[in-house]
């Protein structure tokens, strides 16, 4: 059982601290109108459900206004993406609830602006369109309206708003729990009817694994993208069934194949554990479609503790039938 927890470890991530702002949430905001019409080579969205506003413009003068009125971010016709560093609204969006020191700073009309891109797309926490705090929000309404916002920007010069509305969502149902079970009773099944077909079952929930981690990592723009977890751990995981169902087939001991098939479903379970709030939530980073992570992470979690469990007592017994 040593070897096994040895080799799930082997690839866990280290804490890497990159405070990702883009994570499953039950709230949205919604841009409802802009007014006057944006040209059609300006495009403005919310990315991570209500993390970023983003602003893309290529061939026009932009300027966003910050939460006093002053020149907070611009982007130049030829691209060029700017933020003022004089003002207050820089600090404040250096993190997504505004829990910064501002004791140093030190304020000025004059703006001080500071190049951060040069390709005309711009994205930036705004505090104005979400909820500024990790507690839930209340609604307002029936259709779960949490607030009402409004950015506003000048674009080549003429006064435009960005009129918008942060909505709670409700979490998707616990019942989604229940496929840890369904999985691990027939993955149970599986180990005892046919032991290869547990290692094809834990192989394919990884290879799912890491398509799912594939499709929430492309999902979002760069500057958005979190840390690949489920990715990550899911390669591990393919790779150490891989081997194991290899393995005997080049001579390997039992208790090392049984071992390598731990760390596969160790792997699995860790990243079920470090994502387990994608389960519930109503917005999932990157992905258009919810359920797909859902289903699969409650799948790898069943299969996952079903290969542990049979790593474990085929090693105590010192056998790998298969």
């Amino acid at each position: 059982m040593f070897l096994a927890m040895i080799s799930a470890l082997t690839f866990a991530p280290q804490h890497m601290g990159s405070g990702d702002a883009v994570q499953p949430r039950n709230t949205q905001s919604v841009i409802e109108s802009i007014s006057p019409e944006l040209p059609d080579d300006v495009h403005v969205s919310i990315v991570g459900s209500d993390t970023y506003v983003r602003v893309q413009s290529h061939s026009h003068e932009i300027q966003v206004l910050g939460y006093e009125g002053e020149p907070y971010l611009r982007i130049t016709k030829d691209g060029v993406v700017q933020v003022n560093d004089s003002s207050q609204t820089t600090v404040l969006n250096s993190d997504r609830y505004g829990s910064v020191d501002l004791s140093n700073f030190k304020k000025s009309s004059i703006p001080k602006w500071r190049t951060i891109a040069t390709n005309g797309d711009a994205m930036w926490h705004d505090h104005r369109s979400h909820w500024m705090s990790p507690i839930k929000p209340g609604v307002i309404d029936d259709q779960g309206t949490v607030l009402r916002w409004v950015i506003p920007m000048y674009v080549d010069g003429t006064v435009t708003n960005i009129h918008g509305t942060l909505y709670l969502q409700s979490s998707a149902s616990a019942l989604w729990w229940v496929f840890v079970f369904v999985v691990g009773a027939l993955s149970a099944w599986l180990a005892t009817k046919k032991y290869v077909a547990l290692k094809i079952g834990l192989l394919m929930m990884a290879a799912l694994g890491t398509l799912v981690g594939i499709l929430e990592y492309l999902g979002l723009p760069d500057g958005a993208r979190i840390t690949p977890i489920l990715l990550m751990f899911s390669v591990g995981a393919t790779l150490l069934c891989g081997a194991a169902i290899i393995g005997p087939r080049w001579n390997m001991k039992t208790h090392v194949a049984a071992a390598l098939m731990a760390g596969a479903g160790g792997a699995l379970c860790v990243a079920v554990w470090l994502c387990s709030n994608q389960i519930r939530a109503a917005y999932i980073p990157g992905l258009t479609a919810p359920w797909t992570a859902r289903i699969t992470l409650t799948a790898m979690a069943g299969v996952g503790v079903v290969a542990i469990v049979d790593a474990y007592m085929r090693i105590a017994r010192g056998s790998d039938g298969e």
